[in-house]
């Protein structure tokens, strides 16, 4: 078994101001004992191939995904080729249309589908379920406030699998929420054995601390509007 997490964002994202960069979080991955994870940039694809290389390196398998918009709602491609493939996908017909022609080695799940956020997916993710691989159980929930029982109840009934990420937006949210898979750390492999079942969900609820301190200190003291802050810095003259 494998430990994944293939929703995070880090300081490459061009919307959160994060304050750290995928190096750092690959770096405390390998210390947890990841086998893959997936950054997941908004709107974004990492294509820094030191990134990829630094992920090698520290035996952790690096998958090139993204967090994506259509009609302004959030779905996570996995396994992308890179930025000119997303940048195509406009409407559910053109990711209905990627998926035919990638088969097996894309993977697309719903990320928070019922969270009261805008860009959730709600009942949007019902009317395509087709598209979809595979229902998030979101980080953030309390054990007398939870939005993920709705997306379970829909897995159940739509027979689809339930993975468990972290969305990290700070290094401290990363580690507790995961997935773990019975395959080897290779992407169409992975997404074989979740779509098989071979795969089980660790998501404990936060605490109310953890809940303030996402959407309150973090933002107020480790997150600034615009920032972009690279693995690898490019030299400018």
């Amino acid at each position: 078994m494998i430990k994944i997490d293939l929703h995070m964002h880090t300081g490459e994202d061009p919307k959160d101001g994060l304050h750290y960069p995928a190096t750092k979080l690959l770096d405390r991955a390998a210390k947890l004992g990841f086998g893959a994870i997936a950054i997941t940039l908004h709107e974004k694809v990492l294509e820094d191939e030191r990134v990829f290389d630094y992920a090698q390196h520290r035996g952790v398998l690096l998958i090139r995904a993204v967090e994506w918009k259509i009609n302004g709602l959030d779905v996570i491609l996995c396994n992308v080729t890179g930025q000119r493939e997303v940048d195509a996908i406009k409407s559910w017909s053109d990711l209905r249309a990627l998926r035919k022609e990638r088969g097996e080695s894309l993977f697309v799940f719903a990320p928070h589908p019922y969270y009261p956020i805008g860009h959730s997916l709600k009942r949007v993710v019902e009317e395509h379920m087709d598209i979809f691989d595979a229902i998030e159980h979101a980080q953030i929930y309390l054990p007398w406030l939870n939005f993920n029982r709705r997306a379970l109840h829909v897995a159940t009934e739509h027979g689809k699998q339930v993975i468990a990420n972290s969305d990290a937006h700070n290094l401290w949210m990363f580690g507790r929420h995961y997935t773990l898979v019975d395959a080897p750390a290779e992407p169409t492999a992975i997404w074989r054995a979740i779509r098989a079942g071979k795969c089980q969900w660790v998501s404990p609820p936060i605490t109310v601390w953890e809940c303030a301190r996402m959407f309150v200190v973090d933002p107020l003291t480790s997150r600034r509007q615009g920032r972009v802050i690279e693995s690898f810095p490019r030299i400018r003259a």
